[in-house]
């Protein structure tokens, strides 16, 4: 069979103080079937790299359109994103006609004028295609399904695990369910429900852990396709953020709602014992700080950049220096004119710095010290949490300034592994507190050493303060901002 697949994904948030445009998709590299045969740059297919794989192993035919992706940040600039959208739709129209089509994309992308850029991508994709070739979607958890979506895609999924460590997985289920579907073996029927809450919801702990795992076994019953646990965006501002559950059965509709229905309420009652329990600067300070021997993780979660924050605060730092907190490393930390300036010094000098603290107030004022350039690299990298391919970090620079080490990077991302430190030149866990600026990723890579992980929530553009993002769109009634019930 011949299969069209391709990439598009930004995971928008309409708080956030960093500007989206094409060069944004470019930093991170952009697959187009130009570059040469997809098997030679399975790096910058990144997520369709896996569907690629599972075609090649089914020796159908693969044509592999553009593969794009971006740090979060605001909504795209609307001729960025239209340009890159229609690359993706001039790809498929060269390649038909096709069997099947198979889409990775987020599921929470916004552009400037369209707040459902997936909706629009594939109600695009369904007029070329038609009514009778089958469309998959392979979504990040953190999506928020719209109705767009689901009227014109045959199957969505997405990854169950956060961190999202199982698209592979996800990939090859939804590989088959497609390709069952073109060979007129199955006939899948979508149902979803909106669960009304907003949340970060981690999968390794319970009550998750065991939620997610019914999920797995449920999805083995006869006649169901697939479950999908969407955890939403909360950083979305438009009417269709939120969670929800989205059930595939094979021609039984009935199934398909109860399940949908069932799965949503249950998880709905989830909501409050499934948040990470966070702590304020001081006292994850105190508790690390309590921690008798090891490293101890904290988690900076309020400037993830992988939520669209800076990654560029300065308020752990400056707790840390005031409490004179030694022996520390802090990473990553996206100042590039910092960086520069490393670099123009060179290592072992020891020169005047201002760090961080640029990008507005939710960043913090600028940490000015007198600090020591350490380590230098250009090309740092660390592996991806859901393939291993190398992520690049841009120039690094390592400065350290009265025993806190701080890892200075060009290309914003957070740390998703050890890695991200050493490929900087300097070993973590040779450090008493780690503090990393990540939600939750940076688990996959650290919590197994670890003396003990402590959730931080600062006061950064992430910060967990519900009630003071500014929503001008949100649907509401909706938890934890209202008293609901489901």
């Amino acid at each position: 069979m011949k299969c069209y697949m391709a990439f598009l994904a930004h995971e928008t948030n309409s708080f956030s103080p960093i500007p989206t445009d094409r060069s944004s998709f470019e930093e991170a590299g952009i697959y187009r079937p130009a570059l040469g045969p997809p098997g030679e740059h399975l790096s910058l297919l990144k997520g369709v790299a896996d569907f690629y794989a599972e075609a090649q192993r089914r020796n159908d035919e693969a044509v592999v359109g553009l593969c794009a992706i971006a740090q979060p940040s605001l909504p795209c600039l609307k001729r960025d994103y239209e340009a890159l959208r229609d690359e993706i739709l001039d790809g498929l129209r060269a390649a038909m006609p096709v069997d099947m089509v198979l889409l990775m994309l987020h599921g929470s992308m916004m552009a400037q004028g369209c707040d459902d850029c997936e909706g629009d991508v594939l109600a695009r994709v369904r007029a070329i295609v038609g009514s009778d070739v089958p469309v998959g979607v392979l979504l990040d958890l953190h999506c928020n399904i719209t109705p767009g979506m689901v009227a014109n895609a045959t199957a969505i999924k997405a990854c169950k695990e956060y961190p999202h460590t199982d698209f592979a997985e996800r990939a090859q289920e939804l590989y088959a369910i497609i390709a069952a579907t073109a060979q007129k073996k199955i006939e899948p029927v979508m149902r979803f429900v909106r669960v009304p809450m907003l949340g970060l919801f981690q999968t390794t702990r319970e009550p998750m852990r065991s939620f997610v795992d019914g999920l797995l076994a449920r999805e083995k019953e006869p006649g169901v396709l697939s479950i999908t646990l969407a955890h939403g965006f909360p950083w979305s501002d438009f009417s269709g953020a939120g969670a929800g559950v989205l059930a595939i059965t094979d021609r039984d509709e009935p199934k398909a709602r109860e399940l949908a229905e069932s799965i949503g309420r249950q998880f709905f009652a989830l909501r409050e014992a499934a948040q990470v329990p966070l702590r304020g600067i001081d006292a994850a300070i105190d508790e690390a700080l309590g921690v008798a021997s090891g490293s101890v993780v904290i988690a900076d979660m309020s400037d993830n950049p992988g939520g669209g924050a800076p990654s560029d605060s300065t308020f752990m730092l400056r707790a840390l220096l005031e409490r004179r907190v030694r022996n520390v490393v802090v990473g990553l930390v996206w100042d590039p004119v910092a960086v520069r300036i490393a670099f123009s010094a060179g290592e072992g000098a020891r020169i005047p710095m201002r760090i961080g603290g640029k990008l507005g107030p939710a960043s913090g004022d600028p940490l000015d010290v007198e600090a020591t350039v350490l380590h230098l690299r250009t090309d740092a990298a660390q592996p991806h949490i859901a393939d291993g391919y190398p992520v690049e970090l841009g120039r690094t620079a390592v400065v350290e300034f009265e025993g806190i080490a701080v890892v200075l990077n060009e290309i914003r991302q957070q740390p998703f592994h050890p890695g991200a430190f050493t490929a900087a030149g300097i070993d973590p866990w040779q450090r008493r507190i780690i503090v990393v600026k990540s939600s939750f990723h940076f688990y996959a890579g650290f919590a197994e050493r670890a003396a003990a992980i402590i959730y931080c929530d600062a006061p950064g553009a992430l910060n967990n303060d519900v009630a003071r993002r500014p929503y001008r769109r949100l649907k509401r009634p909706i938890w934890p901002l209202d008293d609901v019930t489901m």
